[in-house]
């Protein structure tokens, strides 16, 4: 179904997820600039890294387990210029959140994914998650029901 017919079969399920995934979008921002000291394209620039880092693991998989990320990658996958997430991956191999594994790219470190701002973070994220769900629930959001 193109997002066409989506817009005219059921208009009301459209505003349903652009107004709940708004909602979470905007406490997710929120949520990843707090953690890194509001400044949002850090966490941004982390967060990718982290994700790409855990696509075949889970995330609190040792920094060995977890697949090593290129600069350019992560700047593709974000839309940032390369130099500007080259200078944010320096600032956090700086700072200990990340680690270089040579040529292959880098890595989250554990200690910065136990760090509490990051343990918040992962908590703050889960229930927003769930309020998410909640209230995608309570609208009773077509996009819930198995097929």
């Amino acid at each position: 179904m193109s997002a066409e017919e989506i817009l005219l079969s059921d208009n009301s399920q459209v505003e349903v997820a652009a107004r709940l995934g708004g909602e979470f979008f905007i406490r997710g921002v929120e949520i990843v600039a707090r953690a890194h000291g509001n400044d949002l394209l850090k966490g941004i620039i982390f967060t990718a890294i982290a994700v790409a880092n855990s696509e075949a693991v889970p995330v609190l998989a040792s920094e060995r387990e977890r697949r090593p990320v290129s600069v350019m990658s992560i700047a593709g996958s974000i839309g940032i210029p390369y130099e500007t997430t080259r200078r944010y991956v320096n600032l956090l191999v700086d700072e200990g959140l990340c680690t270089r594994m040579g040529r292959r790219g880098v890595v989250i470190t554990e200690a910065a994914l136990m760090r509490p701002a990051m343990l918040a973070a992962g908590l703050e994220t889960y229930t927003s998650f769930n309020r998410l769900v909640a209230a995608l629930r309570r609208a009773q959001y077509a996009g819930l029901s198995s097929t």
